[in-house]
């Protein structure tokens, strides 16, 4: 009986202690996205595009088992030149590059039937156009921080009340089949909490309906956890737990962006429909406000 006893306070503290890893890295990853994002476009772009190297590195690690290969360095390449042209206002050519980009992997392919090739050309638009999203929106010289910001905040919020929500109230699995661990608790809470904290954000910026930004909020937030999803999906088909060890606790860079990257592209075509000029603006300010 002590053995179990001891047993079950060594697993509590292993829990405890992997919690503060991941609760100490989160804060100081935060921290730093935070201040940079607050600096500027152009240090936000840089960021960004710094996060889109590391993506790339670990898709070529999920998909094709290699830290290194000439597939990489194209993919690479690819998503950053349309980073760096999106940076600049070049939006046709930048699209185009990530277009034409798993095209040039394929003629760079050494086995044209290897397996996972699909999926491996698939990367370039995979996370090319969620970062070229977000630099898009950073780049709104009025709006483009508080765009950021809103998208961190409500992605942020979702992930959290998620957690929380499941652990604290369990019941049906959300995709079993996908990612055992997801309950239909911590679905609703976390997109509830993510939508209360758009429309709080909406209140803070003022001008905008806080019933629009509050949808567009708890839509963003379903796409968050549809983003995770896919991703927990794509990392049982290759039979891996995480995307990387670069971050304590956390595990690969992947693991902590997949929800982002499609709210930031969802976001990205809401303002593209609304207002191309000002897409901060035009995901933030609501209801003919402003």
């Amino acid at each position: 009986m002590s053995g179990q006893q001891q047993n079950n306070g060594s697993t509590q503290s292993s829990n405890w202690s992997d919690l503060t890893q991941r609760l100490i890295s989160a804060l100081i990853l935060a921290t730093i996205v935070l201040v940079i994002t607050w600096s500027g476009a152009i240090p936000f772009a840089l960021l960004v595009a710094l996060g889109a190297a590391i993506l790339c590195w670990e898709w070529a690690k999920m998909v094709r088992g290699t830290d290194f290969d000439e597939l990489l360095v194209v993919h690479t390449i690819a998503v950053l030149v349309s980073c760096g042209l999106f940076a600049t206002g070049e939006y046709i050519v930048a699209l185009l590059v990530l277009l034409i980009g798993p095209a040039v992997k394929f003629v760079f392919t050494a086995d044209k039937e290897a397996k996972n090739l699909g999926i491996s050309l698939l990367g370039v638009p995979y996370i090319g156009l969620p970062v070229i999203a977000m630099i898009w929106l950073r780049g709104d010289p009025e709006y483009g921080f508080h765009a950021i910001l809103y998208l961190f905040i409500t992605v942020w919020t979702v992930d959290i009340f998620a957690y929380i929500s499941g652990r604290s109230f369990g019941g049906p699995k959300f995709a079993p089949r996908i990612s055992p661990k997801k309950t239909w608790s911590g679905f609703i809470g976390g997109v509830s909490a993510g939508a209360f904290a758009g429309a709080l954000f909406g209140a803070y910026i003022g001008n905008t309906s806080l019933l629009a930004i509050g949808f567009v909020s708890l839509l963003i937030g379903v796409v968050s956890q549809i983003g995770d999803l896919f991703e927990s999906a794509f990392k049982r088909h290759f039979n891996i737990k995480d995307a990387s060890n670069l971050i304590p606790g956390h595990g690969g860079l992947f693991d902590r962006v997949d929800g982002l990257m499609l709210g930031a592209l969802v976001a990205a075509l809401i303002a593209v429909y609304f207002d191309m000029s000002n897409p901060g603006k035009a995901l933030l300010i609501w209801n003919g406000a402003g």
